[in-house]
C-alpha cells in the first residue's frame, strides 16, 4: 500500500513539473530585440561567459570545430522566446541548452552569414505553453567552411504571446489564415465579397458565386474556404526537393517508393507538425519562419533548414513572397520543384490556362500520378481550377515568368462534408521550375492568388 502511495505521488510530481508553463508568468513582451554590449551581454547585463574554462575577454570567437559558450546558470524570467545579435563570416549550427522548471533542454538553430544579424526563435514546444526559467550555453560550429569567426553581441530571452493555432488576417475582399501547427503554410482563404456559397444537390457539394441561386438550393455555408487542408501536405506551401540516398543521407517511403530529401512546410506524411521559428504579424501582413520536416520522415528527423513567408493582400490577390535556406550540406541535386505546391477544394475540378491568347480546359483531369504527372503551358504565367460551368466560380495561382504547370484531382466526385476544406478530395496545381537544390544558397520567389470566374482570375494576373 506504502509503495502504491509513494508511486502515485512521484506521478503526481513528474506530471506537475511537465506540465506546460504559460500559466507562471503573465508579462507579455511585445519588442524582441538583444540588449548588446562590448562584452558578453545577457538580457542587458554583462556575464562572464566562458570558453573551456577560459572567461572570455571579446565577443569574438573563433570556430574550426564546435565550440561551447558557457554562461553559467542564467535565471531568468519565463521566456519562450530568444534573440541572439551576431556577426558571422559563414554559415554555422547553433545551439541552445536552457531549464525548464526542472527539465534541462538543447535544440538545435542555424545561422546565416551577417554583419549584424539578429537570430530569432520560439523554443521547441513553445505552441504547447511550454516555457523555460533560465540558461545555461550557447554552442556554434562552421558548417560551410573549416574555419569561420563570430561575435555574439548579445543574447536576451522574451515571453511572448503564444498564438492561437491560425491567424488570420482581413483585406480588399480577402480573408486568409496561416495554420501554425502546420509551419505557417496557407490553410484558408475566403472570397469575402463575391458571395461565394456552398449548397448540397443530390448529395454532392456545388461551390459558386450565389450558388443557392444557380442551383435552387439553400446555401448551408457562406464562409467557404478554398483551400484544401485535409493534411499537412495539403494547403498552399512551400517543398522542395533534393537529394536521394547517399553517403550523407537516408530518406524514407512514400506511396511504395523510396522519398528524396524533402523539406516541407506544413510537416510531414505522418501529420507531424513543423516548427514554428518565428510569426509576426499586423492587420496588414502575417510574416512566418518555421523549421520544416522531411515529408517521408519521422519528426526526430527535421530538415536542417528554414522557410519564411511574408502574406498579404493586394492588387486584388493574395501575394506571397517565400524564402528558402538549406543547411545540409547534402550533395548538390537538380530536380523538379513546386513554386509552390497549390491544394484547393474538390468542387472546383475544371482546370484553365492561357496559351497562344486563348483559354484552354481539362475537365477531367485525374489523380496525377496515374495520369502520368501531366504538364500543361501557360504563357500567361497562371492557372486555376473552376467548377463545371462556363462561368463558375474557382481560385488560380500565378508566379511570373514560370509558365510549366502540373495538374491533377484526387478523389473526383469523392464525398464532400458541409467543409470541403477538410476532406480527402482536392485539386492541385504545382507550378513547376528545375532547378538545382544546393545548400549554403538561399531561394526566393513570389506567386499570387486570386478568385473569380476564369476571366476575372485571368484580368487580375494579367494586371499584376
Amino acid at each position: 500500500m506504502f509503495s502504491k502511495i509513494i508511486a502515485l505521488v512521484l506521478s503526481f510530481i513528474m506530471g506537475f513539473f511537465s506540465y506546460p508553463f504559460s500559466f507562471l508568468s503573465k508579462n507579455i513582451d511585445t519588442s524582441f530585440f538583444a540588449e548588446t554590449g562590448s562584452m558578453f551581454t545577457f538580457n542587458g547585463s554583462r556575464i562572464d561567459a566562458a570558453v573551456d574554462g577560459v572567461v572570455l575577454d571579446t565577443t569574438k570567437i573563433e570556430l574550426n570545430k564546435k565550440v561551447t559558450v558557457d554562461l553559467g546558470t542564467q535565471l531568468t524570467d519565463w521566456f519562450n522566446f530568444f534573440t541572439l545579435a551576431y556577426s558571422s563570416d559563414a554559415y554555422l549550427k547553433g545551439e541552445i541548452s536552457y531549464k525548464t522548471g526542472v527539465i534541462d533542454k538543447s535544440e538545435e538553430f542555424f545561422l546565416e552569414p551577417a554583419e549584424n544579424g539578429n537570430f530569432s526563435s520560439f523554443i521547441d514546444n513553445c505552441l504547447d505553453g511550454t516555457k523555460a526559467d533560465g540558461v545555461y550555453s550557447v554552442s556554434f560550429e562552421p558548417l560551410n567552411v573549416s574555419e569561420a569567426t563570430i561575435k555574439i553581441h548579445g543574447l536576451s530571452t522574451f515571453n511572448r504571446e503564444v498564438p492561437d493555432r491560425e491567424v488570420y488576417i482581413e483585406a480588399d475582399g480577402y480573408k486568409i489564415g496561416v495554420d501554425m501547427l502546420w509551419g505557417g503554410a496557407l490553410s484558408y482563404l475566403e472570397d469575402t465579397d463575391s458571395h461565394v456559397e456552398a449548397v448540397n444537390v443530390d448529395g454532392r457539394v456545388y461551390v459558386d458565386k450565389k450558388a443557392s441561386e444557380i442551383y435552387g438550393k439553400k446555401a448551408f455555408s457562406k464562409n467557404v474556404n478554398l483551400i484544401n487542408r485535409f493534411d499537412p501536405g495539403r494547403l498552399v506551401q512551400q517543398s522542395y526537393y533534393g537529394t536521394g540516398d547517399c553517403e550523407q543521407y537516408t530518406g524514407g517511403i512514400y506511396m511504395d517508393q523510396k522519398w528524396n530529401y524533402n523539406p516541407v512546410q506544413g510537416g510531414n506524411q505522418f501529420g507531424e507538425s513543423s516548427k514554428i521559428v518565428d510569426l509576426r504579424c499586423n492587420e496588414n501582413s502575417i510574416y512566418i519562419k518555421c523549421r520544416p520536416l522531411d515529408w517521408s520522415l519521422p519528426k526526430e528527423n527535421a530538415t536542417p533548414s528554414y522557410m519564411e513567408a511574408t502574406y498579404t493582400v493586394e492588387k486584388g490577390a493574395v501575394h506571397v513572397e517565400c524564402r528558402y535556406v538549406d543547411f545540409s550540406g547534402y550533395p548538390v541535386a537538380y530536380t523538379s520543384q513546386e513554386i509552390p505546391a497549390f491544394y484547393c477544394i474538390e468542387p472546383f475540378n475544371r482546370f484553365v490556362y492561357a496559351n497562344g491568347g486563348a483559354i484552354k480546359s481539362e475537365p477531367d483531369l485525374i489523380f496525377w500520378p496515374d495520369a502520368g504527372y501531366p504538364n500543361f503551358v501557360s504563357d500567361e504565367n497562371w492557372s486555376a481550377f473552376v467548377g463545371q460551368g462556363e462561368n463558375s466560380f474557382g481560385i488560380g495561382v500565378y508566379v511570373e515568368g514560370e509558365d510549366t504547370f502540373l495538374s491533377g484531382v484526387f478523389g473526383r466526385g469523392g464525398e464532400l462534408s458541409k467543409d470541403p476544406s477538410k476532406d480527402a478530395p482536392t485539386s492541385y496545381i504545382a507550378v513547376i521550375k528545375f532547378r538545382e537544390s544546393t545548400s549554403y544558397d538561399p531561394y526566393t520567389y513570389d506567386y499570387y492568388l486570386a478568385t473569380g470566374d476564369t476571366n476575372e482570375i485571368r484580368t487580375t494576373f494579367n494586371a499584376l
